[in-house]
């Protein structure tokens, strides 16, 4: 892209956010403001630090979910429990625009800490608090991890084999929602603050469950409207078919979805079935729906015959949409995800690291991976001596403390 057409300010160049937040889900949200210019300060209690800086595995002291979920943030250690360590918030929240916290509900006001003596610091403050369940309601004192989202909200119910077990995602689906959604109404609340209200903050309440359950469809109406609820059905569909994953000759596995009907016109014919596309049981994609069973065993065996490469040639030559089932391995090397730069090399400490770029892709204001998550307090005299203009005395106290 022209130097010309890029703004050399980010696009969120100037927004302050101070997070105390652990894991996923919360600070995904402040991670998707850094990416794109947010000043993002992350705060850890000392000597344990985030939780998500033991999450999973690490390698050679590289641990991939802090290196990758903490980036472009300024790290600081604080103990927001004791009463030195809740001024030193205050400080840094006086000319703050945005506050992020994931702790249980209550808990913030357990240590004095409340959202009146926010808005009294500073009444221009958005306050994003992320929970399991929300902050009201009878499950809001409960400890909610995104495992137990993904079980209630519906997801694991209606995902896995018809026969099989519900089934959990393996990646936190659940608080990569809330995240989103956390970031997302952070910015309607910027923009009412500053364009279309009155210059004040306000609370954005989030719940990983309701994030998760909002992205599912319409499945109340449908329950409304059939008395049903969603099953499970492997990777068939209960709106459109074909749509299922495919074997190939040789072992590897593609998707395949037809639900237009002129979809399943040129894929009929491609495979060699013309009279298929008159067929009572498949002339429409809601009788395909009904005999799908039927129709995946004609699918099944055409692309039987064919190599993953062949099959996707054909089938897009064809204007069949068709998408071979890729690992992280094959995305790697994938051509157009080269060219998108879906994967970028980030220098950390001297090494080279992949990680995923900075999404979504934005033609005059980009986002840009300054840095991936880094040590615990990194930026602890930046903000605490050259920002609040603490003395080396004081912050040898403070340490003896455990405040910082």
């Amino acid at each position: 892209m022209s130097s010309d057409k890029v703004n050399k300010k980010n696009a969120l160049e100037g927004l302050k956010v101070v997070e105390c937040a652990t894991v996923i889900a919360a600070p995904l949200c402040g991670r998707m403001l850094a990416d794109f210019g947010a000043e993002v300060i992350h705060v850890e209690t000392p000597v344990k630090g985030d939780h998500l800086r033991n999450f999973g595995f690490e390698v050679d002291g590289i641990n991939p979910w802090w290196k990758s979920y903490s980036r472009n943030k300024k790290l600081i250690t604080l103990n927001i429990s004791k009463s030195k360590g809740q001024e030193i918030l205050f400080n840094l929240l006086k000319d703050a625009d945005i506050f992020i916290e994931n702790f249980r509900p209550g808990r913030l006001e357990d240590w004095g800490i409340s959202i009146e003596s926010l808005f009294e610091i500073n009444p221009k403050l958005i306050i994003v608090r992320v929970s399991g369940y929300g902050q009201t309601g009878p499950y809001s004192d409960q400890p909610g991890f995104g495992t137990l989202m993904e079980a209630m909200s519906g997801f694991a119910e209606m995902t896995g084999d018809r026969d099989g077990m519900p089934t959990l995602p393996q990646f936190p689906l659940a608080d990569t929602c809330a995240g989103f959604y956390a970031a997302l109404a952070t910015m309607f609340a910027v923009y009412n603050r500053d364009i279309v209200g009155d210059g004040k903050g306000q609370v954005i309440d989030v719940s990983i469950w309701e994030s998760l359950f909002s992205i599912l469809g319409p499945n109340a109406l449908v329950h409304n409207l059939t008395g049903l609820s969603p099953k499970r059905m492997g990777n068939r569909a209960p709106t459109s078919a074909p749509r299922n994953t495919y074997k190939t000759k040789d072992n590897r596995w593609l998707a395949l979805a037809g639900a237009t009907q002129t979809t399943a016109i040129r894929l009929f014919e491609v495979i060699g079935h013309p009279e298929l596309i008159d067929d009572p049981r498949f002339n429409n994609n809601s009788n395909r729906v009904l005999n799908v069973e039927e129709l995946d065993v004609y699918i099944s065996e055409w692309i039987g015959k064919y190599s993953l490469e062949e099959v996707s040639k054909i089938l897009h030559e064809n204007a069949v949409p068709v998408g071979p089932v890729l690992n992280i391995a094959d995305i790697i090397e994938n051509v157009h995800a080269k060219a998108r730069e879906m994967i970028v090399e980030v220098d950390d400490n001297g090494l080279k690291l992949p990680t995923e770029s900075v999404f979504p892709k934005m033609s005059r204001t980009p986002g840009k991976i300054k840095h991936l998550g880094k040590e615990m307090g990194a930026d602890n005299k930046e903000i605490f001596t050259d920002r609040l203009g603490m003395n080396e005395e004081e912050i040898i106290n403070l340490k003896k403390e455990g405040v910082i």
